[in-house]
């Protein structure tokens, strides 16, 4: 059981530490956005070396390391969307009384780019890590793409406790296209898959030799996809999720003011 805490303690407190420090860099002035993006592409460089750097490592400590680096491979794509530098050529609010069609495809127009530069890099990634022994961080990354796109679809056919206060000002446009309801259909599937990975990878922790690098990086991707079935849950059930990162939200003197007008496009 000790084994297994140390890879649950150390996924859920890096995860969050991370996703805290994105919020907190993509609040700041204007002025800083710059330098946050070139920050995150060095860190970018450095986490696509790392990459190569472990294919063949299978310690205990390159399966930490290799779930690390898949973090910080996807952080750049989060750090440069919610700066407004990679997210679509929409850019502006969901015009009201749209069929769920036509507003699919205008919500897609608002992240389109975000999701091409995404998939394009998961591609390089995996291609990165093919053959290699240790593919922790090409998993890590590529799970983070499957939840995120889950828990987007469920955010488009609608929750009742979509989270819109992390968002920076600059886009406040796409808290018009979120649907605050009651619970849509597709919930229950998203919710049903994104468990079931959740307990295959726990299941594969299970089996591999105890403190091995296997059973470890299973259980690290176990905890991760555990996270974001969570993550799922906190979008219908009153879960104050927004307490987690409420160091790191954004503040903004207008923040009611915004979400008072926005509300009346979710309607």
């Amino acid at each position: 059981m000790s084994t297994l805490a140390t890879p649950l303690i150390f996924a859920v407190l890096f995860w969050w530490a991370s996703t805290g420090a994105v919020l907190w860099l993509v609040s700041r002035r204007r002025d800083t956005f710059k330098w946050t993006a070139l920050g995150a592409t060095l860190l970018l460089g450095a986490a696509t070396v790392a990459l190569l750097a472990l294919r063949n490592e299978t310690g205990i400590s390159a399966a930490y390391a290799g779930f690390a680096v898949g973090i910080a491979l996807w952080a750049w794509h989060e750090v440069m969307f919610l700066l407004g530098f990679i997210s679509g050529p929409r850019k502006s609010p969901c015009p009201p009384h749209l069929s769920t069609w036509r507003r699919f495809i205008a919500s897609a127009q608002t992240v389109i780019h975000h999701e091409i530069a995404i998939a394009i890099h998961a591609g390089l990634i995996v291609v990165m890590s093919w053959g290699a022994a240790n593919q922790i961080a090409a998993w890590t990354f590529c799970l983070l793409w499957g939840m995120r796109l889950s828990t987007k679809l469920v955010v488009f056919f609608g929750a009742p406790n979509i989270t819109d206060t992390f968002l920076p000002a600059h886009l406040d446009y796409l808290k018009t296209y979120f649907r605050k309801r009651t619970v849509a259909a597709f919930f229950l599937p998203a919710v049903i898959l994104a468990t079931s990975a959740a307990g295959a990878l726990g299941y594969q922790a299970w089996l591999a030799p105890s403190g091995s690098f296997h059973a470890t990086g299973f259980a690290l991707l176990a905890v991760l996809a555990t996270l974001a079935v969570l993550e799922h849950w906190a979008l219908v059930l009153p879960v104050p999720d927004a307490a987690l990162w409420g160091w790191a939200a954004p503040r903004h003197p207008n923040s009611q003011q915004r979400n008072t007008e926005s509300s009346q496009w979710r309607r």
